[in-house]
């Protein structure tokens, strides 16, 4: 006989049902009442457990740096058996979870609907990109935090190209194709971050 799982708490329902609300409507449409009623609680529920809007959205952008830690250390992980540097196994791990969530990954990174310092939230944030950091710093012989921040916004900024299809449009390609060259792309970069780091 399979074990009972535990029941889910009323606090892990309202997330979830933020999540989705955010993946199907965007950060602009989630509200504090759609997200009571997806997650079938009373309209109170939301502001007993996170305050307002502002501090439910804060809970799932911390979820969410806690998911991207995850990913990128299932990728560092991965890594020991692949032919690539650790800095390119996280990298193309950024770029796959930013194209598979990209409301939450915009959700992440925009303070004005946050509480931008809500601590942890800063911790969880902390957590994720510090992963990048060591990455770098096992490759960069000089200046690795600023290498560091370099190749965050490289492979946050390919997130975007790819989803706005800028990427695809400059260099002519169908759209379906554009994730595969963002990876390239970062691989690309990561074997020459070891060299530049020493100029």
């Amino acid at each position: 006989m399979e074990p009972t799982p535990p029941p889910t708490s009323a606090r892990d329902a309202l997330l979830r049902a933020a999540s989705e609300e955010l993946a199907e409507k965007g950060h602009a449409s989630v509200s504090l009442r759609a997200v009571a009623r997806r997650a079938n609680v009373s309209h109170a529920a939301p502001a007993h457990f996170f305050g307002d809007r502002a501090g439910m959205l804060t809970a799932v952008a911390t979820a969410g740096f806690d998911q991207l830690d995850a990913a990128l250390a299932a990728a560092a992980i991965r890594e020991g058996d692949a032919d690539e540097s650790p800095l390119a196994a996280l990298g193309r791990a950024y770029v796959d979870f930013g194209l598979e969530h990209p409301a939450l990954v915009d959700l992440m990174f925009r303070r004005s609907e946050l509480n931008a310092d809500d601590d942890a939230l800063i911790e969880a944030q902390r957590g994720a990109l510090g992963r990048l950091r060591t990455a770098v710093g096992d490759v960069a012989d000089a200046h690795a935090d600023e290498w560091s921040l370099l190749s965050w916004a490289v492979v946050h900024g390919l997130v975007s190209l790819v989803r706005e299809g800028v990427l695809a449009r400059i260099v002519e390609q169908d759209p379906d194709a554009a994730p595969a060259l963002a990876r390239r792309l970062v691989e690309v970069y990561a074997a020459g971050v070891a060299p530049a780091s020493r100029s």
